[in-house]
């Protein structure tokens, strides 16, 4: 069945593909971001069905929900960078709790039988004790501002569901990349610089954190298909891992990068890259999401780690154009 969607934070780089997954399916799609966000935006989103929307101004959220009265929200608007968080716990923990109270809230008071997607974050985990495939019943132990933050907003939704009925699905998504994403995350960061030395922008040195530890990636356009067959299928007041169920070190991942360079990389490990508190091992178990709505990859990883290249070698040519034809870049 076709459903009147909601997407906040639509128009950063998961949004924008989750937009695209939902649109092809056949649903109506509405998207919301912060006032900044939505002016400056390169979006190929119908800008007629785009409305501003501050999830931290309670107000704003009640608003929004009652014009537009969705049959589902996806509830993707965070700060999403573990690394910003350690210098921003306060902003980050209203955003990503605060918000999603304020939208819990709104749908209570005004939009019972609307739906909540509440994308999570496997961060909640943090350090297990033995090594293996976590499973949605794993403990949470957070062991950062944006982990406990997190952790926060996937207890919000599991309570407004045991407590007011409230029809809500969680995930703990892991971690993921592709076309899009920004350099404030590890993979895009590498791909940045490679694209850079290839074009004679920097010298052909990569500067990186702790390459040891292991996390289990998988391709955006894979996620974002995940979060639209979990609206359509799974089971409400669940949580579902979000994730490939493989485990590679940032090292190979780095390697497969190097590998696709056009020019010879030297890497260089800087402690300023390096988080204070991270977790060694994070690899998740998919099982419950195959089992209940069929998902499967369809991305391998080193698909998904051309396309970022490709996406940063394009992204630095035309910065160097406009750069060198005096016009500005964003």
């Amino acid at each position: 069945m076709n459903m009147r969607i909601l997407v906040t934070g639509a128009l950063g780089f998961v949004g924008q593909h989750l937009n695209a997954e939902l649109l092809q399916a056949g649903h109506e799609v509405w998207a919301s971001d912060l006032d900044s966000v939505c002016a400056q935006a390169e979006s190929s989103f119908d800008p007629a069905r785009i409305r501003p929307c501050d999830i931290i101004n309670a107000e704003d959220v009640s608003v929004l929900l009652k014009s537009l009265r969705p049959d589902a929200v996806i509830h993707l608007a965070a700060q999403s960078s573990a690394s910003r968080a350690l210098s921003q716990p306060r902003k980050t923990f209203l955003t990503n709790a605060l918000g999603t109270l304020n939208l819990f809230e709104a749908v209570s008071s005004s939009l019972p039988d609307c739906s909540i997607l509440s994308i999570g974050s496997a961060d909640v985990y943090g350090p297990q004790i033995r090594e293996g495939r976590l499973i949605e019943e794993s403990p949470f132990v957070p062991v950062s501002p944006y982990a406990l933050s997190k952790a926060t907003q996937d207890l919000i939704a599991l309570q407004y569901w045991r407590g007011q009925g409230i029809r809500s699905f969680r995930t703990r998504s892991f971690s993921h990349t592709g076309p899009g994403q920004t350099t404030t995350f590890a993979l895009p960061s590498f791909a940045s610089q490679i694209a850079q030395a290839e074009a004679g922008q920097r010298e052909p040195v990569i500067e990186v954190g702790n390459l040891e530890v292991v996390r289990d990636y998988s391709d955006v356009r894979d996620v974002v298909g995940a979060y639209r067959l979990i609206l359509e299928k799974g089971r409400e007041g669940e949580a579902y891992n979000v994730c490939s169920a493989k485990g590679p070190r940032m090292k190979d991942l780095l390697e497969i990068l190097l590998s696709l360079s056009r020019v010879k990389i030297e890497v260089k490990r800087v402690e300023s890259r390096i988080r204070p508190v991270d977790i060694p091992y994070l690899v998740g178990d998919n099982s419950k999401l195959v089992a209940d709505t069929g998902w499967k990859p369809r991305f391998k990883i080193e698909e998904t780690l051309s396309g970022l290249l490709e996406f940063w070698r394009g992204k630095t040519e035309r910065t160097s154009y406009l750069s060198k034809h005096g016009k500005e870049t964003r």
